[in-house]
């Protein structure tokens, strides 16, 4: 049993010796429940990120199940039965203003951070290289990148834009829309294909093509152009592809599994698990704008040495102007 005397707690307890008692100040209790909640805490942590490679793992074995992305793709619509067209009444509520949930600009959220060696991708030895030297010239201040002259960042780097974004579900198609270059992808889920092979060319979203199963979108996009993940994450070629599942797993998060298939630049599928946070936003004052590179006095050109730098400007103006 336990009585209090001076404000402190006093056990007895019978022992095989007898009575004995244990005196426990209210600190020592109060020190006592910190060390388990933190116990409890880091114990919580460690089971979520034994899930989460679990989860990273159970994933990436499947994107190396198979040759293609098309194949991929087959393959889960097999699952899902073809998929069930979407009712109005069925249609998940994504609504509202996201942005990523975390990863900075690096591709994936999981991996290093922009700047470093992205080392959950696999490059083929010529694309190697060439991240290799993006990598090196980022650390001795050479830097390019040609969102700085307006060329749209394009799919698959269209996953980790920073900025807002939204999502517009109608039963034939979801358009998904971020803030950066007002860059729209729209995902037909009408049950039509791809463009026609003969009647495609490389453009920066690409075709983008789903199914629902259940309230996971499933999706394929071919038809791209080469770019880059982001600055020093590596480069990708125009027979890039991508297959993603969405789905929205709690009230303010819309997460994303990806796997990019590149046979020119990957050996094997880049698998990343992509997440978007729903912002808080009761007054509406959040909305999609418009984000580019152009404005007055923000001219950018590449230099030289293959960096970029902005063209000479002030922003005040001669003093002959002035006395005008």
């Amino acid at each position: 049993m336990g009585v209090i005397l001076d404000g402190n707690w006093q056990f007895a307890a019978r022992g095989s010796q007898g009575v004995y008692f244990m005196l426990a100040t209210k600190s020592v209790l109060r020190l006592t429940f910190a060390i388990l909640a933190t116990t409890l805490s880091g114990l919580s942590t460690a089971i979520a990120q034994d899930e989460t490679a679990a989860e990273r793992a159970e994933m990436k074995a499947l994107g190396l199940k198979h040759d293609s992305a098309w194949e991929l793709y087959e393959a889960l619509r097999q699952k899902a039965k073809g998929g069930k067209a979407l009712r109005w009444r069925d249609i998940p509520d994504w609504e509202g203003v996201y942005t990523r949930t975390k990863g900075g600009t690096a591709f994936d959220p999981d991996g290093p951070p922009q700047g470093e060696m992205p080392t959950t991708a696999k490059f083929t030895p010529e694309y190697h290289a060439m991240l290799v030297k993006a990598v090196e010239d980022r650390k001795n201040g050479i830097e390019y990148d040609p969102l700085s002259q307006c060329i749209p960042p394009g799919y698959p780097r269209w996953l980790d834009l920073p900025f807002l974004r939204e999502f517009i579900i109608t039963p034939a198609q979801t358009t998904m829309i971020a803030e950066a270059f007002n860059s729209v992808r729209r995902v037909y889920t009408d049950g039509r294909g791809h463009i026609p092979e003969e009647d495609r060319f490389p453009t920066e979203n690409g075709d983008t093509i789903g199914f629902w199963d259940g309230d996971k979108l499933v999706t394929h996009t071919n038809q791209l152009m080469a770019h880059m993940y982001e600055r020093a994450q590596g480069f990708y070629s125009e027979q890039v592809e991508g297959v993603e599942i969405w789905q929205k797993v709690d009230d303010r998060t819309v997460i994303a599994h990806v796997w990019i298939y590149d046979p020119p630049a990957l050996q094997e599928p880049w698998y990343t698990r992509q997440s978007y946070t729903k912002l808080h936003n009761p007054d509406k004052s959040l909305r999609i704008q418009h984000w580019a590179c152009k404005s007055p006095n923000n001219d950018v050109v590449e230099t030289e040495e293959g960096g970029s730098q902005f063209t000479d400007f002030t922003f005040m103006q001669d003093d002959d102007e002035k006395e005008r």
